[in-house]
């Protein structure tokens, strides 16, 4: 498949480090963040982790510059590599006292034969979008979506809740890990956004729709989108690192 896309990270206005880490491998069709967290730089050693360990999973795996064997399953490659990884932070925090419950998320998308698939641990989200149209295929794991879910809050009280920023899920944490696996049918002129809660935290669902929408399906400029994404995470006070990655699927290669 053939993509537009752009990769953003900043460490907002808040923050002495950031400890948000992606990558791509768009020949793979493979986007990955990762939201670190954990003292004595536990969080970005964690998320560097999962960089590393699933992007080295995937190339021993697979052969550049090729879709994915038929014989794999896409789904099982998602969950298997991100289970490597939760496993390798997992070792490296009982090896050094100063990096027990270091932990990251983790939300990875892999493009394969018109279809998505989408691993998730955590809060970090994917989006997609169409013309005047957000969707967020994603579930947070987090303490306040589960109270919402449990109707003791508001959608208008999660941004001000007290434990807003507890998760209930992450990688690294435990040895044994559940993967939330998302699969949709992609078309070409798609858009799907993978994010950080440095934006989603701060910043309404409503008001994402309007940058892309004027940004990249009026003006045809992905790169402007991407960059606004992060100017008005740290407009509304950039509490956190804010990580960003838009793509737009272009065609499919034959």
């Amino acid at each position: 498949m053939k993509f537009q896309y752009n990769f953003n990270t900043n460490i907002g206005l808040k923050r002495q480090q950031n400890q948000d880490s992606g990558f791509v491998l768009p020949d793979h069709g493979l986007f990955l963040l990762a939201d670190g967290m954990g003292g004595h730089s536990g969080g970005e050693i964690a998320s560097k982790l999962v960089v590393q360990c699933v992007s080295e999973y995937f190339t021993n795996t697979i052969n550049e510059k090729q879709d994915l064997p038929d014989m794999m399953n896409p789904n099982e490659l998602v969950q298997n590599s991100i289970r490597a990884a939760n496993l390798a932070i997992y070792q490296r925090s009982t090896e050094d006292i100063e990096l027990q419950g270091m932990g990251t998320t983790t939300v990875m998308l892999l493009f394969n034969n018109q279809k998505l698939i989408i691993g998730n641990v955590g809060d970090s989200r994917c989006y997609f979008f169409r013309p005047q149209c957000i969707w967020q295929l994603t579930k947070d794991h987090s303490l306040v979506q589960e109270k919402l879910r449990a109707g003791l809050i508001t959608r208008e009280q999660l941004r001000t809740d007290k434990s807003k920023n507890v998760i209930t899920r992450s990688v690294g944490f435990e040895p044994h890990l559940m993967v939330d696996l998302y699969e949709t049918n992609v078309s070409v002129g798609d858009v799907f956004l993978i994010c950080t809660d440095g934006l989603s935290a701060q910043v309404e669902d409503s008001q994402i729709l309007e940058i892309v929408q004027k940004d990249l399906f009026e003006e045809d400029n992905l790169d402007k989108a991407n960059q606004s994404l992060i100017d008005i995470a740290n407009a509304h006070g950039g509490e956190d690192n804010v990580s960003v990655i838009l793509i737009k699927v272009l065609g499919y290669e034959h």
